[in-house]
């Protein structure tokens, strides 16, 4: 009997419960400081996310302010090509006697190779409008009367600007064409004080490459370029030519980044739309690595392991952000680069043709114009010093032709630099600048050095001139530029070649480069670069 209720009581036991004060403890010292720490580690994965949002904003936002910059620089550079153009200048000032005789001198100027490659290469077509009645209308150039009663004529005279740029939906294409999207650049032409009719340049920039030219530099951003009431260019693909402009009003969403542009008067907004999943956004597409974060650091008490790994991956990310955008910067200044010193040797070819009417010149300004395509495409911003000096000897052989005996050079490069590598474009630029602010000015013979040495292992260039030589003053607004290059520098004018060339020589040496100038007036200039040792690469300058 005793046995029986004995086995029964033990039936009956239940497990011993889990120390009370063992699970207080548990929950105060594991779940509660994994819950917590968890709870900041999504806050600063939310604020990590919203941060790199708001940088790819940015980016975005300055990208699209660059591209529409430099498309509006490229077509003032057409305009200026043209205006500058004496045979051009007085064709259109002469009285034509026939149909015939006009005809036979319009194939003579508009023959132009060199300006026909700016308006391909650059995707953009020149009209001019004159007052002259002599002129046949056709051919990229009419009569002015033609353009009094249209849109974009009537805003540019209400502008009263010597220079208008405007998106412009053309209805007056003619009852055929369908109308279309258009970015216009237009300014007079008749400032010459000997001119006897009036003149306007119209160039029309191709709105379908523009457009797309800004979804490529977005990088994935939505965002558009506004000028007052309208959205005139989208980021996201929603650029259809044959509709008329978006009003800004329409326009869906949060503006993540915006910047203000203003080009001769013309006021632009460019606006980064905030992306529709950011904030809760990052959380519920990373759900399940938050789910399976908690459930393993609740069995598992390895917190301080994964904090650690987190700092690391966050100096990793933050370390990618800022090589990225090094990069993004070069990329940049890449597509900004125009090498003006080639256009300037063309232009001097180009006068020596037409005064001569030397055929072998045309050939070597369609072939400078092949270089000039190839050196706006590179995939690398290094070359080594030798080839570099090709390209220099090749410039100032071109600047021989066109100074004569005025222009003597020598070019000395020790052997053990050839294989140094340096940014590409960077002598050439300063040997262009010793040419067009040295040599061009003086009437006598000049002579132009460029020498390249190791001094205690460091990389010296020196580019010295014979030439005019600077005041005091301007050597050290000069020296300022060349130490103190930077990307907002390039937007001023001036000597941005110069400025380009001293930003890329830092980025490549992290800032370390070292500048000097020395100028006498009358006597001439010698730049000197002093790029480090430790910067010195036959594999890479850069990093």
């Amino acid at each position: 009997m005793d046995l029986t209720v004995k086995r029964k009581s033990e039936k009956k036991r239940k497990p011993a419960a889990w120390p009370k004060n063992m699970a207080v403890l548990y929950v105060l010292c594991i779940i509660l400081p994994l819950l917590v720490t968890d709870a900041i580690f999504i806050a600063m994965l939310q604020n990590a996310g919203r941060s790199d949002l708001k940088f790819s904003y940015e980016k975005a936002a300055e990208n699209m302010t660059f591209c529409l910059g430099n498309t509006l620089e490229k077509a003032s550079s057409i305009a200026m090509n043209i205006a500058k153009n004496d045979e051009f200048r007085d064709f259109l000032d002469r009285d034509h006697t026939s149909g015939l005789d006009y005809y036979d001198e319009y194939v003579d100027v508009t023959s132009d190779k060199y300006l026909k490659a700016l308006c391909s290469i650059n995707n953009a077509t020149y009209e001019i409008y004159t007052d002259n009645p002599t002129i046949v209308n056709g051919g990229g150039i009419y009569s002015i009367d033609r353009a009094k009663n249209l849109e974009w004529y009537s805003e540019y005279a209400a502008s009263g600007q010597e220079t208008y740029v405007r998106f412009y939906f053309d209805r007056d294409s003619g009852p055929v064409t369908k109308p279309t999207r258009k970015l216009l650049y237009i300014t007079r032409m008749d400032v010459h004080p000997k001119s006897r009719y009036k003149k306007i340049c119209r160039i029309v920039i191709d709105y379908g490459a523009f457009s797309r030219s800004m979804e490529s530099v977005a990088a994935g951003s939505d965002g558009y370029i506004g000028d007052g009431e309208r959205a005139c260019v989208f980021t996201g693909g929603y650029n259809n030519m044959y509709d008329d402009f978006t009003p800004i009003r329409s326009v869906k969403g949060h503006v993540g980044s915006s910047r203000s542009y203003e080009y001769y008067g013309t006021p632009f907004t460019i606006n980064v739309m905030e992306d529709v999943d950011s904030g809760p956004g990052i959380i519920r597409k990373n759900w399940p690595i938050f789910l399976v974060m908690l459930v393993v650091n609740a069995i598992f008490p390895i917190f301080f392991a994964k904090l650690t790994q987190t700092v690391q991956l966050g100096k990793l990310k933050e370390q990618e952000m800022d090589i990225a955008r090094q990069q993004a910067e070069l990329l940049a200044l890449h597509s900004q680069i125009n090498p003006h010193f080639l256009f300037n040797a063309l232009e001097s070819i180009r006068m020596h043709s037409v005064l001569s009417g030397e055929h072998e010149t045309a050939e070597m300004v369609e072939k400078l114009a092949v270089i000039e395509r190839k050196n706006a495409d590179w995939n690398d911003d290094s070359i080594t010093i030798e080839n570099e000096m090709d390209f220099v000897d090749a410039y100032l052989c071109l600047q021989k032709y066109r100074f004569g005996d005025r222009l003597s050079y020598e070019i000395d490069v020790d052997e053990d630099c050839q294989n140094a590598l340096i940014p590409r474009l960077t002598i050439v630029t300063f040997v262009e600048n010793a040419c067009v602010h040295g040599i061009e000015g003086k009437s006598v013979p000049g002579w132009i050095f460029v020498r390249v040495c190791r001094k205690d292992k460091d990389l010296v260039i020196e580019i010295e001139d014979t030439g005019e030589g600077i005041d005091d003053e301007e050597v050290a607004a000069l020296r300022d530029k060349m130490e103190n290059a930077s990307i907002d520098e390039l937007k001023q004018k001036g000597r941005i070649g110069v400025v380009n060339a001293c930003l890329r020589l830092k980025i490549a040496t992290e800032n370390n480069v070292r500048f000097s100038i020395e100028s006498e007036k009358g006597i001439g200039t010698t730049v000197g670069v002093v790029i480090p040792k430790e910067y010195v690469n036959e594999k890479s300058v850069i990093g």
